[in-house]
């Protein structure tokens, strides 16, 4: 597996909603857990932008391989990486 620069930059995402989490969230006594469901909330997200390759193969369609677009999973992946904890922290620290 090749750490390429999206993959860098995934990553140091995943550490600062980490750190987002820990600091700005406010359902737990614990900044750890907060951390760790924000890291937890995250990891979808790091795993369709690092195996695009994989899911872009959707199945046959009429005999003929179709593929997903690649730009179309970029965007799942990273509204799951940076849209998706956010949300739930925040709503989380609302309750």
């Amino acid at each position: 597996m090749q750490l390429s620069k999206e993959r860098i930059i995934t990553l140091l995402v995943l550490v600062a909603n980490g750190i987002l989490g820990a600091t700005m969230g406010k359902f737990s006594d614990s900044r750890l857990w907060e951390a760790v469901f924000a890291v937890l909330m995250s990891l979808p997200g790091l795993v369709v932008i690092w195996n695009k390759e994989r899911l872009s193969v959707t199945g046959l369609t009429r005999g003929l391989r179709r593929d997903s677009p690649p730009s179309l999973l970029d965007l799942i992946g990273w509204f799951l990486l940076l849209v998706m904890p956010i949300l739930y922290v925040y709503q989380l620290s609302r309750m």
